[in-house]
């Protein structure tokens, strides 16, 4: 994977204790890793903030966006940015 870009992924916002009734959103993370990888490590930091075990990351690379669904609710968003090699 030396060759995947980086990413930096900024969140809006994680389930109730990241970023919502005035708390600050979870810091942003930076992963050399795409599609479903890239799904899973941000389930894995994810998983922190959320109260439910159950609960899916969507990534899409093409408009550098993504969600964290639980059941039919949207519990989390984020941006993906490249990050430029240096």
């Amino acid at each position: 994977m030396a060759d995947a870009p980086v990413y930096r992924i900024t969140f809006d916002r994680i389930g109730r204790h990241g970023g919502r009734s005035g708390a600050p959103a979870p810091a942003p993370i930076e992963r050399a890793l795409t599609g479903d990888a890239l799904a899973d490590s941000i389930a894995l930091y994810a998983r922190q903030f959320l109260g439910s075990p159950s609960f899916e990351v969507v990534v899409d690379l093409e408009s550098r966006n993504g969600f964290i669904f639980a059941g039919f609710r949207t519990v989390g968003s984020f941006s993906i940015a490249e990050v430029p090699r240096g």
